[in-house]
């Protein structure tokens, strides 16, 4: 069997595929232009006509991510019942986790040496930025006891974030214990933040 044709949708899909299988089982190291062509089965030319080297593997990779993960959050419709409608966004963080898993560890965690460009890092910011909006409009109404909207936002992106870190490595059982477990998880934090005065 031949090698595919160097410039093909195919092989652009193929070496992603490979950098980012070796992304999450060597890191960053393990992410050479040689390795990765190999795997893929074509050409070290190939690779830095599609991506420009390595960085731009990586940067690829943040890239697809980081577009995912605002994609899913800013589909999210704005809800009056602020828990629906964070464990909708919560839902859409784990869908973009699940979607992109070794290229959501880059993005999460970034990489020795890697640094994404400001257009990727300001598409990054936007799905924070959707959560934050809800936190702040409950704030406007009152249901969040006059807490900082912004560290209650801060504190629903580390819950999910561990929690999504904890899926994907396989620690919180079957998909459906998983879900289960990302519902009552979400739902008891957002319970706790909203205040029961702005239920009433």
């Amino acid at each position: 069997m031949g090698r595919p044709r160097e410039h093909s949708d195919e092989t652009r899909t193929r070496v992603l595929q490979v950098a980012s299988r070796l992304l999450a089982d060597e890191g960053v190291t393990g992410v050479s232009v040689r390795r990765v062509a190999d795997e893929a089965g074509t050409t070290t030319r190939a690779i830095y006509t599609l991506f420009g080297g390595k960085e731009g593997l990586l940067k690829q990779l943040f890239r697809d991510a980081a577009q995912t993960m605002t994609r899913y959050h800013e589909a999210v419709p704005q809800q009056d019942d602020p828990v629906a409608e964070i464990l909708a966004l919560a839902d859409a963080y784990r869908r973009a986790a699940l979607e992109h898993p070794h290229g959501y560890d880059l993005l999460l965690n970034g990489a020795p040496g890697f640094v994404p460009d400001q257009e990727d890092a300001r598409v990054a910011q936007r799905s924070f930025a959707r959560v934050l909006a809800a936190f702040e409009r409950w704030a406007e109404d009152g249901r969040i006891g006059g807490r900082d909207p912004r560290m209650i936002a801060l504190e629903m992106w580390a819950l999910v974030h561990g929690l999504a870190s904890f899926e994907l490595a396989g620690r919180l059982g079957s998909r459906r214990r998983a879900t289960q477990r990302w519902r009552d998880a979400v739902g008891n934090a957002v319970s706790g933040f909203v205040s029961q005065e702005g239920d009433k």
